[in-house]
């Protein structure tokens, strides 16, 4: 039984110490890793946004520049040119551009790869790089160039961008700025001027922005196309320029970041912003187990610790129990020797909690019932000659009941001369007499019918009658079919006699009368005495009541002695010993404390009725 106790306690602790360590650690790690979502969503949203405004304000800067340039007076007059030109005209004009106007602006942005103008008479200057070969265009080379320029700002006034470049090898790898010029003699578009830039000097502007490892920036036009992308990713499989559903995914998540998993099998994180400057989309992409890596280090953190604390929870669980469960194994051990009758004090631990009170409280009551055997057998023996002498007055009472019979046979003997004698009444009332001492002395029936107890009456109203030399008027309203219902014996007819002897202290006369009634009531069988008498006065009725309720206190035979010897008002106490006290008593003992007597007046002189109260037959 302890082992099983141990283990369900253990089990419980275990169980407990479990839930709420599993319960503490997923809501933990569930609040925590959404929270973190959420930050390094925001967190990547502004690194986006902040990359983007770095790279408008450097595209910005080289459009302040084309803006200058467009109201430089030699680009006016260049394209104003006439084609043919005039060749001085036309090498002078050209010469300036090339010197006072391209070659000061490419000096200042190194990263400028090209500039170039061209008109819509099919002129052009163009001016390179120092690390750029410069290349010889033909004539129709010139003409392809213009009809794409043309092309690319049709019905546009602003700055165009796109990634095509003059030098060949170089598309996709720069970024060209393009802005249609007016010439100095009307206000109609007269040109195309163009500059390109090297797209690789769009990193170091994100130099100082922290996107991991393993994370990257890439633009994209309003077509999806990639404009820039790392050196690294040039050639690659997972590059985004060759995966189209990429670019589709792009396109329609607006800003919200989703996860994609590349061609290689690598899961990332992308979040893009578009430019509403150049109407460029810069793209930021991280791989997941990266972005993810604080959360996982806060699970493993949180597991670790969880597991931690579950092993020295489950220890302390342990001896938790132990300490528990070896006192309780060490009392049972103590009982079954008491069982085999050896009494012997258990070894107390040194320690100070209930379960050693509890072996100490076992240890006295061990010494004390040990005494209270050697107790018992004494007591048995004295038992034993209590019952022989009980026995022997047992056997000496059933010899005293041989007297009533001797007076039954001595009242019989009377009856005889009397009616020799010709004394009728003499006849009625010993004969009444001999009824009544019979049915009084009745040992073997404590529950009698309401039949015999009304002979009981008749009997004693018959001794009575000859007693005043006055019929008196008893009325009996009991309803046949109660006749046979069971009561108390000899209860009906000391509530007549108490009626006789304190309801008509003046003595009785003619307009005297008692009703003996019987009825039914819910499960309550009761039969009542009622009187024209005295009556009772309230302070009567509950003095009485009280008294009678003495009988419920655990001394009842001290509350029977001081009600019998008080002056009783109205027959309490009674003749002889039997009184309301009594019956009540006796109802009781028979049905229990719910019955008894039930006492009413109206007031002095108004009659009293007494209710014995009895269970009904069919409630028994």
């Amino acid at each position: 039984m302890s082992s099983k106790l141990y283990r369900k306690l253990f089990l419980y602790c275990v169980s407990i110490i479990v839930l709420s360590s599993l319960l503490i650690g997923i809501v933990t790690y569930s609040r925590s890793s959404a929270e973190l979502d959420r930050q390094l969503d925001r967190h990547m949203s502004q690194t986006v946004q902040n990359a983007l405004i770095h790279t408008d304000m450097y595209i910005k800067s080289y459009d302040r520049t084309m803006i200058t340039l467009l109201t430089n007076r030699e680009l006016k007059k260049f394209v104003d040119l006439q084609n043919p030109a005039d060749n001085y005209e036309y090498y002078h004009i050209s010469s300036t551009i090339k010197e006072m106007v391209f070659r000061p602006q490419m000096d200042r942005g190194p990263d400028l790869l090209t500039m170039y103008i061209l008109s819509y008479d099919g002129n052009a200057v163009y001016s390179f790089s120092s690390d750029v070969a410069e290349p010889v265009f033909s004539a129709e080379e010139k003409s392809a160039q213009l009809a794409d320029l043309r092309r690319l700002t049709k019905d546009e006034s602003g700055l165009m961008i796109d990634t095509a470049s003059i030098i060949p090898g170089r598309g996709g790898s720069v970024v060209r700025m393009t802005r249609q010029i007016k010439g100095l003699s009307s206000t109609a578009e007269k040109g195309v001027l163009a500059m390109e830039v090297r797209s690789q000097e769009l990193s170091t502007l994100w130099q100082g922005i922290d996107l991991g490892e393993q994370g990257y920036f890439y633009i994209a036009d309003a077509d999806g196309h990639v404009v820039y992308q790392p050196e690294s990713l040039l050639g690659d499989a997972s590059s985004p320029a060759q995966d189209p559903m990429l670019t589709a995914r792009i396109m329609d998540a607006g800003e919200d970041s989703f996860r994609y998993t590349a061609a290689d099998g690598e899961e990332r994180v992308f979040m893009a912003r578009m430019s509403p400057y150049s109407g460029w989309r810069l793209v930021a992409s991280i791989p997941l187990e990266e972005w993810r890596k604080p959360i996982a280090n806060i699970r493993t953190t949180v597991w670790g610790i969880g597991l931690v604390s579950l092993l020295a929870a489950c220890l302390l669980a342990y001896r938790f129990v132990r300490s528990i469960t070896q006192p309780i194994q060490t009392i049972i051990r103590g009982m079954r020797q008491t069982e085999q009758g050896r009494w012997t004090p258990l070894e107390l631990p040194k320690r100070d909690d209930e379960l050693t009170e509890m072996m100490q409280r076992y240890n006295l009551m061990v010494t004390r019932l040990s005494e209270l055997i050697e107790r018992v057998y004494e007591s048995e023996l004295q038992q034993q000659k209590i019952i022989i002498a009980r026995q022997r007055a047992e056997f000496q009472a059933l010899q005293l009941q041989i007297n009533p019979h001797f007076m039954y046979n001595t009242l019989e003997t009377i009856v005889c001369y009397a009616e020799v004698r010709g004394s009728s009444e003499i006849t009625e009332m010993v004969s009444s007499l001999a009824y009544m001492m019979r049915y009084s002395l009745l040992t073997s029936l404590e529950e009698i019918t309401v039949a015999n107890e009304l002979n009981h009456v008749l009997s004693y109203m018959t001794i009575m009658k000859h007693r005043h030399e006055l019929e008196f008027d008893l009325r009996v309203e009991v309803p046949p079919e109660l006749l046979l219902y069971s009561m108390v014996r000899l209860t009906l007819q000391p509530l007549i006699e108490n009626a006789f002897q304190h309801a008509f202290p003046d003595g009785i006369d003619e307009s005297s009368w008692i009703t003996i009634s019987a009825g039914l009531s819910d499960d309550i069988f009761w039969v009542s005495v009622t009187d024209n008498g005295a009556g009772l006065s309230a302070d009567r009725q509950r003095e009485i009541l009280d008294r009678l309720s003495h009988i419920h206190d655990g001394d009842a035979a001290m509350a029977e002695s001081s009600l019998a010897a008080s002056e009783d008002a109205w027959g309490i106490g009674g003749i002889g010993g039997i009184g309301l006290l009594n019956v009540h008593r006796r109802i009781q003992l028979v049905f229990g404390e719910r019955y008894g007597l039930r006492l009413s007046s109206e007031g002095e002189g108004t009659g009293t009725t007494v209710m014995m109260m009895m269970p009904s037959p069919r409630s028994a």
